[in-house]
C-alpha cells in the first residue's frame, strides 16, 4: 500500500507557553483560543520532550488515516522507506526526516532559551543533530509591535550569565538583550547556541533540526513554571548552559546577518520559486516558497517534501492519486513522485505554498 499524497490533519502538542489561536484563525476555526497547545508538528517523526507533565503516548508524532485506519506516519514510511524518504536520506537518517515543521503561535513572549549546535548535542547528548532553527513570520497579532529576542546585544560574561540563570535575577537578564523587530514575511535563521525568545502575537512556521533540545532559562514567566525537569535537558546545569554564544549581536548585524532575503530561482508565467533557506544556512534542510498563479505540472528531484498552503485553493495530483489543498493544508510528497501537477481553483488568483525539503545527500 503506497500513497503518493498524504494529507495531515491538526497535531497540536502541549508546551511550557501558551498561545495557539493564530494557528486556529490560519486553519479557518470559529473559535479560536489559546492553550497550553500552541504548536501543531507537521509530518513529525519526532517525540515531544515535556519532562515534568503528565506523559502523553506518542506526543509530537505525526497521525494520518489511510483506507480508514490510523497510522503513526513514522510507521507508515517504515513500510517503503526508500518510496517515501528515497534510499540515500534512509541510509543516513534511516525515517526520521531529518528536519521538523511546526506551526507556532505565542500568546506571551517565550521563556529565554537556547538549543545545542550539532556538535554540542554529538558530544554530551548523544544526538546526531542539534536545534538550529528557522521562522517564516506569516502573521501577528492587532495592537502589537512583533519582536524577537536574538543574541546578546548587552552580552555578559559567562560567570555572570550563571549567576543571572541560577539566582533568576530578571531584571539582569532583561537588561542583555533589546527588542529585534520582525514582520509577517520575514525569514530568520537562528543557529544553535543563540539565546532567543519569541515575542508575543507571532503566528509562524517554525522549520528546525529534528530534535526537541532545549536550556530555559527564565523558569516561570506569566504564571507558567518550567519544570526543573525541563529547564537544562537532564544535564548537569554548568554542563548545559556552556551552549550560550557570548558574542554580542548587535541589532544591526541581527538584521544584516540573519534576517534571510528570499532568493528567486524561477519566474514564469505559471508560477515563481524562492528559496528562503538554502545550505548557506544550514545542510539539514532546504525551505522553498511556490506562487502558483496558474495550472502546471512540475518536475520533482528525489527529494520528498513536505508542504503548507499559506493562500489560495487548488488541486494537487501525483501518478493516479490526488488532494485538495486549501489554506492551511500540511501535505507530504514521497521522494519517488517524479511529477507534480497543481490545478488552481477557478476562485484563486494565485496559490502559495511553504514546501520543506531535506538537505541533498
Amino acid at each position: 500500500m503506497k500513497k503518493s499524497l498524504i494529507h495531515f490533519t491538526a497535531n497540536r502538542v502541549r508546551r511550557n507557553y501558551g498561545g495557539g489561536s493564530g494557528i486556529d484563525r490560519f486553519d479557518g476555526e470559529l473559535n479560536c483560543k489559546d492553550s497550553d497547545r500552541p504548536e501543531d508538528w507537521i509530518a513529525s517523526t519526532v517525540r515531544a520532550n515535556n519532562p515534568g507533565l503528565a506523559p502523553i503516548a506518542n506526543e509530537g508524532l505525526a497521525k494520518i488515516s489511510v483506507d480508514g485506519v490510523e497510522w503513526l506516519f513514522i510507521d507508515f514510511l517504515a513500510g517503503d522507506p526508500g518510496f517515501y524518504l528515497g534510499n540515500k536520506h534512509v541510509e543516513k537518517h534511516g525515517v526520521n526526516l531529518g528536519f521538523l515543521v511546526k506551526l507556532l503561535d505565542s500568546s506571551m513572549r517565550l521563556h529565554v532559551q537556547a538549543h545545542p549546535t550539532a556538535d554540542f548535542a554529538r558530544k554530551y547528548l548523544d544526538s546526531e543533530f542539534g536545534k538550529l532553527e528557522c521562522y517564516y513570520i506569516l502573521d501577528c497579532r492587532e495592537g502589537i509591535d512583533p519582536y524577537i529576542r536574538f543574541g546578546f546585544q548587552h552580552p555578559p560574561s559567562p560567570e555572570e550569565w550563571q549567576r543571572i540563570v541560577f539566582e533568576q535575577d530578571i531584571d539582569a537578564m532583561d537588561a542583555c538583550f533589546e527588542k529585534i523587530p520582525v514582520k509577517p514575511g520575514d525569514v530568520w535563521y537562528i543557529p544553535g547556541g543563540f539565546p532567543h525568545a519569541i515575542g508575543e502575537g507571532l503566528t509562524m512556521v517554525e522549520v528546525m533540526e529534528p530534535t526537541d533540545l532545549v536550556v530555559r532559562c527564565e523558569f516561570i514567566r506569566e504564571g507558567i513554571e518550567v519544570p526543573p525537569e525541563a529547564r537544562f535537558m537532564d544535564r548537569d546545569p554548568e554542563l548545559a548552559l556552556k551552549i550560550f554564544d557570548f558574542t554580542e549581536l548587535t541589532l544591526e548585524n541581527a538584521l544584516q546577518d540573519y534576517r534571510v532575503t528570499p532568493e528567486v530561482l524561477e519566474n514564469n508565467e505559471k508560477y515563481t520559486l524562492q528559496r528562503l533557506i538554502g545550505d548557506r544556512q544550514t545542510p539539514c534542510f532546504e525551505i522553498l516558497k511556490m506562487i502558483v498563479k496558474k495550472s502546471c505540472t512540475r518536475s520533482l528531484d528525489e527529494r520528498f517534501c513536505v508542504g503548507i498552503c499559506l493562500n489560495g485553493k487548488g488541486i494537487l495530483q501525483a501518478s493516479d492519486e490526488h488532494i485538495r489543498v486549501i489554506r492551511s493544508s500540511r501535505f507530504f510528497i514521497p521522494a519517488a513522485i517524479e511529477k507534480l501537477q497543481i490545478q488552481l481553483d477557478s476562485s484563486s488568483e494565485e496559490m502559495e505554498m511553504i514546501i520543506c525539503l531535506p538537505g541533498r545527500i
